[in-house]
């Protein structure tokens, strides 16, 4: 059966319920809607929940929700949902990390490959992708590869609704779910770009760990645009300053003062020439071994774990740099002191400051603020 056959039989048969799609919408609004992130939060964590499985609707601050889609769980227990607000609006929310060893073992695997490529995931499934222009510019292996198992399953979903006409979209998710929504919205931009004019998309990546190099993270805040996709962190949540970022002389723009860095050495007189040598080669030597310790235990070492895992899958060769860095326009929910007396450290406790309810008190905070004007 055709994939977006097989992907308008859902829309049909299990999808749109008493819900009429209009020709003629508002767009997208830009900037940060609080209640509208409160809502992508709530389908983060209880959307995706096994006790709603069954239910379909849903009513949250900014609307109606219609839940048409969940997909199987596919790779390292990934999963998608894909939702129809009551104003035509698509949200495609991205599940995060579950409590098994291989969903962690994505997160882990934390290798870079160019952000334009293509992977073996499985036999039969070559994951051709784009997630940049430039060429400079690498993400993580691991939400990569969740990412090219996702798409495989709701792409035929998705596509039958654009078919319909509906063309304003949210991609969301919490945790590695934020990450893998930075890796989708990337992915789909690219992939739909000439094939439907007039698309509008927002991503809302909540609690997300640094999802590749900065020259990603260019392309990703540039092909947003101002205002449609931001990074909300709680500013004591450790998981968004993860994956741990290795900075090295060739993670540089083309030009840049290190680039004859040793023509200039050589024209100083002997002992200047040997201070700086010496400078240099530990600057440069230090960051080239710390990118391969990098790559033995986080990258190569975890991707033959993977390869034991998925069937047909061949880990891809991976690039010498670590030099992770956030994406999207920042939104940092700092503290009161309620918040810290009601969420006091606690080492045994490492998500403490991660998950649904430190957010969502962080974030009530945050509106009653904003309506007060403080």
């Amino acid at each position: 059966m055709n994939k977006y056959f097989k992907g308008w039989l859902w829309v049909c048969f299990f999808g749109i319920q008493n819900h009429a799609i209009s020709q003629t919408w508002e767009s997208l609004q830009p900037g940060f809607n609080a209640t509208e992130y409160k809502d992508m939060l709530w389908l983060a964590f209880y959307g995706m929940s096994d006790s709603l499985m069954k239910q379909q609707n849903f009513t949250l601050e900014n609307g109606q929700y219609q839940r048409l889609y969940r997909s199987p769980e596919v790779g390292l227990y990934n999963r998608a949902e894909i939702y129809l607000r009551s104003d035509s609006v698509i949200i495609l929310s991205l599940r995060g990390t579950v409590n098994k060893p291989d969903s962690w073992l994505e997160n882990f695997y934390a290798g870079m490959v160019p952000a334009s490529g293509s992977v073996q995931l499985t036999s039969d499934y070559k994951f051709d992708y784009q997630f940049a222009e430039n060429a400079q510019a690498s993400v993580h292996i691991g939400w990569a590869l969740g990412t090219g198992f996702l798409v495989r399953e709701y792409l035929p979903v998705l596509e039958a609704l654009l078919k319909r006409g509906l063309r304003k979209m949210i991609v969301t998710g919490h945790s590695q779910g934020g990450a893998l929504s930075f890796l989708n919205t990337s992915y789909l931009y690219y992939y739909f770009r000439d094939k439907y004019a007039g698309l509008q998309w927002k991503t809302y990546a909540s609690a997300a760990p640094k999802p590749g190099n900065l020259f990603y993270a260019y392309d990703f805040d540039a092909i947003t645009g101002p205002g449609y996709a931001y990074r909300v962190v709680n500013a004591q949540d450790w998981v968004p300053e993860t994956p741990i970022a290795v900075q090295g002389l060739g993670d540089f723009n083309e030009v840049n003062p290190f680039s004859n860095v040793i023509d200039v050495v050589q024209k100083q007189k002997f002992p200047v020439r040997l201070a700086m040598n010496y400078m240099y080669k530990s600057m440069r030597n230090g960051s080239r071994k710390a990118a391969k310790r990098y790559n033995r235990f986080l990258g190569n070492g975890v991707g033959k774990q993977v390869a034991k895992r998925l069937p047909g899958f061949v880990p891809p060769q991976l690039l010498q740099q670590n030099n992770y860095s956030t994406a999207g326009a920042p939104v940092i929910l700092k503290g009161s002191k309620t918040y810290q007396e009601k969420y006091v450290n606690d080492s045994s406790n490492v998500f403490l400051h991660h998950n649904y309810a430190p957010y969502l008190f962080l974030l009530n905070e945050f509106i009653q603020s904003s309506a007060s004007g403080k």
